[in-house]
């Protein structure tokens, strides 16, 4: 009969110590799901350019749905039609303007790779308006 009150007394322990893990699971648990409401919330409000494509989760019924676009790449024919693709994938992740530059140098490519570079390195392309008037002068016909 003792042996069977210990027993007893052993399970209780059990099951008090499983009773507290779980509630403490469970608040850790909502703690990072309130978290990452915050986040995406902060985010979807910043209008960072995001990384990924947010996937619809039960969890967040506000996560921003943004389509992965790519830019196209920039071999000097069409400069117009270039400038006005990569100014609509600009606006569409609202990048800061300071950013556009760095980024359009990415989508360069052969001749024009090489006349960027040299624009850049002799500083005759310091804002994304004088980098859009030199195209213009370069490429257009």
């Amino acid at each position: 009969m003792a042996e069977a009150t210990r027993s007893k007394t052993s399970m209780e322990r059990w099951e008090d110590a499983f009773a507290k893990l779980s509630v403490s699971m469970t608040s850790k648990f909502d703690e990072l799901l309130s978290r990452m409401n915050q986040l995406e919330t902060s985010h979807a409000n910043s209008h960072a350019p995001p990384s990924f494509v947010a996937a619809s989760t039960a969890a967040t019924s506000n996560a921003a749905y943004r389509l992965k676009l790519e830019v196209p790449r920039f071999d000097g024919s069409d400069p117009e039609g270039w400038i006005f693709k990569v100014a609509q994938f600009f606006e569409y992740h609202a990048m800061p303007e300071h950013d556009h530059l760095t980024i359009a140098s990415f989508y360069m490519e052969g001749p024009t790779l090489a006349w960027f570079q040299w624009m850049y390195r002799s500083d005759q392309l310091s804002l994304w308006s004088s980098f859009l008037h030199a195209i213009h002068a370069r490429f257009s016909s």
